[in-house]
């Protein structure tokens, strides 16, 4: 980078510093063999949203080691997962050139205390800066980097480690096997090395992408609430007890159940009208093609489920649990990558009225990635910056609960954060 780049900014009474000293390209330890240059993307990974996906993980006993170990553990890691640190030619192109011109590493300074990041519960440009160039919500024709790293520096020997990665090559998971795969390396450990499976280029599958029909600008807000496990288990237990629901409803059908239903309801009061709703479920699909593939296979594997909800959030959540759990069990004969892209194209062409995508990374290992400074004290993901309506649930740090992240219009969200339906199952982030 040709000069330091030095920001004060101001968040409400908070005066910060925010310093980036330093931005160096990471490139894989060993040049990648002749044979594997080209990595035609999977069928999942070519109808993958063309968004980064933005994790950043915090760590209270940095201890100021010398980030030249996890730089060059970095590049070590890339040896392996050597498709990320190429370049998409160009956004229409099916297929990474893996050319091993790397990532980029920046490394930043922030005086406010690392507590004001892992518990506020807004997310704007105050969280933005902890990422690599900000809240990303470009394609690749303008940020045609596969991942992005940035490691913040707090007081007090406290530290962040924050990456943006394309959708187009990784899911939750896939994302997870490289922080640990990573942290591994750090650690001096071994770790389980990805598989990459390159497709063939010849499809004539396409899938429409479903957009909903805005007429005016909406401007979005991404919102966070806690959901402690006990009144997660009152909740349940209501929906059990209506016996209009599966008999044993998981925490996430229940909790993305309960957050669909009471978004609806804003949606509805915003506007004014009863319109269809549709709530899109991501089915992982890693344990249903697990003889064909391995867990350590670096692609999205996953497909959604869709459930129709024709009212304006009135409805009983054990009958919306059902249709959940139906629209899953929908998926069990998927027997390959083919059939979970057709199922996708027929998903989105009979789609109408708004839809709520939600997503689940419980039990995800990302509360794993040890640097040598122990695991990480809080995950957070950033909800990308897109116009569509949103849930995403991980695990709490403790284990004693569910982070929801919600993203939904401006308007709709200050409905919802004063729903006391809703809020008396949430506390205090």
């Amino acid at each position: 980078m040709n000069k330091m780049m030095t920001k004060l900014q101001r968040f409400g009474r908070i005066k910060q510093l925010h310093i980036i000293i330093s931005q160096e390209t990471i490139r894989p330890s060993s040049p990648t063999p002749p044979h594997l240059k080209t990595h035609n993307l999977s069928l999942p990974d070519q109808f993958a949203l063309d968004i980064h996906t933005q994790f950043v993980f915090f760590y209270q006993n940095y201890k100021k080691h010398d980030t030249k170990i996890l730089k060059r553990s970095l590049s070590k890691c890339l040896t392996h997962y050597f498709p990320f640190a190429g370049r998409i030619p160009t956004p229409l192109e099916p297929y990474i050139n893996c050319n091993d011109e790397g990532v980029e590493f920046l490394e930043a300074f922030n005086d406010t205390p690392l507590h004001d990041f892992i518990h506020v519960k807004v997310e704007d440009e105050f969280i933005d800066q902890l990422f690599p160039y900000g809240l990303i919500s470009t394609s690749r024709a303008s940020c045609p980097k596969l991942l992005d790293v940035q490691f913040n520096h707090f007081a007090g020997d406290r530290a962040t480690v924050a990456l943006s990665m394309s959708h187009k090559l990784a899911d939750a998971a896939t994302i997870s096997n490289f922080i640990n795969h990573w942290a591994a390396i750090t650690r001096y450990g071994s770790p389980i090395n990805p598989v990459f499976i390159s497709s063939s280029r010849n499809h004539n599958i396409r899938v429409p992408k479903f957009t909903a029909n805005k007429l005016d600008k909406v401007n979005y807000a991404t919102r966070r609430f806690v959901f402690s496990n006990s009144k997660r288990q009152e909740l349940k237990n209501q929906v059990i007890a209506m016996r209009k629901a599966p008999m044993n409803p998981t925490r996430v059908e229940v909790l993305t159940s309960l957050i669909f239903k009471h978004a609806v309801r804003a949606g509805t009061r915003n506007s004014g009208s009863i319109k269809p709703s549709n709530l899109s479920v991501t089915v992982n699909m890693r344990n249903k093609l697990v003889e064909k593939y391995p867990e350590t296979v670096a692609w999205n594997l996953f497909t959604l489920g869709i459930v129709n909800m024709a009212d304006s959030g009135d409805f009983k959540l054990g009958e919306l649990i059902s249709k959940i759990r139906n629209a899953k069990m929908d998926l069990e004969g998927v027997q390959d990558e083919k059939e979970v892209v057709e199922k996708l194209g027929k998903i989105f062409s009979t789609l109408q009225g708004d839809v709520y995508y939600s997503s689940s990374v419980c039990r995800v290992p990302f509360f794993e990635a040890d640097f040598r400074w122990g695991k990480p004290v809080a995950v957070r993901i950033r909800f990308p910056n897109v116009d569509e309506n949103g849930i995403i649930l991980m695990d709490s740090a403790s284990g004693d609960g569910i982070v929801a992240q919600v993203h939904l219009s401006e308007k709709e969200m200050a409905i919802l954060e004063n729903d006391k339906e809703f809020l008396i199952y949430v506390r205090d982030v």
